[in-house]
């Protein structure tokens, strides 16, 4: 695929991504395409929404706006996925992240959605609330799916009745009881590796 007018190889972008664009929030670029001006679209069981490059180089032509070639250059950023149906919780999640910078945060209510959310390209980090479905069957399918033998899977729930330690056994980095604190995604995803099932206080 050739290289857009933005510097990348991609036919729909994150809202994250167009917020980078004009300097905004990403929950602004949200507002902009719910008030139809800009043409975008949700995805299924997500709240996450894209828009299409050609539909942005038109908006961005409108305006008179100067994209310079890497206005979304994310090679290098941490690609995460969050799947639990708390909005509050995803939510908050993306807030903190994208503020950080160097992290793309994709949300999905449950594994089926998540599976859609994932497309082509594997995220880095998944969070996935057991109870949105079976863990164990959610990491062993991912699992077999091309780019995803590194990615990090973190589970997390109101309680685990073996503190987690059967997910660990299953390829789960850690186990985190809800309600977690950003802070402690934040400083598992930060370490090399992260042992035993961490619980937020």
């Amino acid at each position: 695929m050739a290289r857009n007018a933005f510097g990348i190889e991609k036919d729909a972008l994150t809202t994250g991504e167009v917020a980078r664009i004009y300097n905004v929030a990403a929950r602004t670029v949200s507002k902009w395409i719910d008030a139809g001006r800009l043409e975008g679209y949700r995805i299924p069981g997500s709240r996450d929404r894209r828009v299409h490059v050609t539909a942005l180089e038109a908006f961005v032509a409108a305006h008179g706006i100067p994209v310079t070639g890497n206005a979304l250059s994310t090679e290098n950023a941490t690609r995460i996925l969050v799947v639990d149906a708390d909005r509050n919780a995803t939510e908050a999640v993306r807030q903190v992240f994208e503020d950080l910078g160097g992290y793309v945060v994709e949300t999905a209510s449950d594994a089926l959605s998540a599976a859609i959310a994932c497309g082509a390209s594997a995220p880095d980090v998944v969070v996935f609330d057991v109870s949105g479905g079976d863990p164990v069957a959610f990491i062993s399918a991912l699992r077999t799916r091309p780019g995803f033998q590194t990615t990090r899977f973190f589970a997390s729930g109101p309680a685990f009745t073996d503190d987690g330690i059967s997910l660990l056994r299953r390829g789960y980095e850690a186990a985190f009881r809800k309600p977690y604190s950003v802070r402690t995604l934040l400083d598992a995803i930060s370490s090399s590796r992260a042992y035993g099932a961490r619980k937020a206080g």
